[in-house]
């Protein structure tokens, strides 16, 4: 819970720098998506962060479920994101539960094609001017005996921060 209260007081934090008419652009997976309130329960992350910005900041969400980083431009969602871009604008990326699976669809090794998809990313991110965030992959409720959450994603937390460290 403490890391929740951090993350989201960095979260307002950067808020206060952002300008007037700001957009900040969500891709991944289910964690983060958009729920059909109506239907469910279930609510992603990026559907609930608009409550915590002031109303100038517009959310475009468009995380959806079952999608790796490389379903997600291969099925030509991120370009989608990536015409709307512009200088100043933020992109959230947060992949990870989808690229373990084991489909060729969605599969992306954790120590090489998962690096270099957020990688590209990034750089076309940033071509425009916009800003990348990188977010490891948030973490799946599967517990250990003693009551902590398991550890599920290993090798993918870990390419999240190696990334976030070679790209600055």
């Amino acid at each position: 819970m403490k890391k929740l209260h951090i993350f989201i007081a960095s979260l307002l934090a950067m808020s206060s720098v952002w300008t007037t008419a700001q957009t900040v652009h969500t891709i991944g997976d289910s964690t983060m998506a958009d729920y059909n309130e109506s239907t469910t329960d279930q609510r992603g992350w990026g559907q609930m962060f608009p409550g915590f910005l002031t109303p100038d900041i517009h959310v475009d969400n468009r995380a959806l479920n079952g999608r790796s980083t490389r379903s997600f431009r291969n099925e030509g969602h991120w370009e989608l994101v990536r015409k709307k871009l512009r200088k100043g604008d933020y992109v959230f990326i947060q992949f990870g539960h989808n690229d373990q699976k084991a489909d060729t669809a969605r599969h992306s090794d954790a120590e090489t094609d998962y690096k270099i998809n957020l990688g590209k990313y990034i750089d076309e991110t940033r071509k425009v001017g916009a800003i990348p965030v990188l977010f490891t992959p948030i973490v799946r409720r599967k517990f250990n005996p003693n009551g902590t959450l398991a550890d599920t994603h290993g090798k993918y937390t870990d390419a999240v921060r190696t990334v976030a460290k070679e790209k600055q």
